[in-house]
């Protein structure tokens, strides 16, 4: 099971989540690592053709970023409203999506030779060592906003309040009640 953590505040994601089990893809560029996208060139000039042709590949993709952690408590800090957010277990079909697990070993190199169909991916795939205790995986798209999935649970933070917590209990079980709800994991 794969993580997505989210905050509450903008319930309407929330909601949209369970209710039409999908998650949404974003363009590399929209996301928090002011790296993303960036790579290495082996050795001389990057020939501005390439460039372009990169960045264009880039530009079609959208990533939907998810975690294989449940308990990391940065990832409830930054993206889950200091726990008073969710984190939501997702199943991503591997029949219809590739889930491929971040590499921290910084910025990719590319060589003229290697620039092909994949490259963007392969970019796009790469993240500083700083950003490790994501355990991030990746899954993208091209042309498509949302990812579908299948919401197995949601975890509640522990600082999320008692009305809220009710609340989600109550509208998850009327959406679906198969989906599980109860509290976060201690780190």
């Amino acid at each position: 099971m794969l993580y997505k953590y989210r905050g509450i505040e903008k319930f309407q994601y929330f909601v949209d989540i369970v209710l039409n089990q999908r998650l949404h893809a974003a363009p590399y560029f929209d996301l928090n690592d002011p790296m993303e996208g960036q790579y290495l060139y082996s050795s001389g000039e990057l020939d501005s053709d390439v460039r372009r042709l990169i960045k264009g590949q880039k530009e079609k993709i959208k990533i939907c970023s998810l975690s294989a952690a449940p308990d990391n408590e940065l990832m409830w800090a930054h993206y889950a409203e200091g726990h008073r957010g969710v984190a939501i277990g997702v199943e991503v079909s591997e029949e219809r999506h590739r889930l491929i697990p971040v590499q921290y070993d910084g910025p990719v190199q590319i060589g003229l030779v290697n620039v092909n169909n994949s490259t963007a991916e392969e970019i796009l795939s790469h993240k500083l060592q700083v950003w490790k205790y994501e355990k991030e995986v990746r899954v993208f798209t091209r042309g498509k906003q949302y990812v579908p999935v299948t919401v197995r649970e949601v975890l509640l933070g522990r600082s999320m309040s008692t009305q809220n917590i009710g609340f989600i209990k109550k509208l998850v079980a009327s959406i679906n009640s198969e989906i599980e709800v109860k509290s976060a994991p201690n780190a």
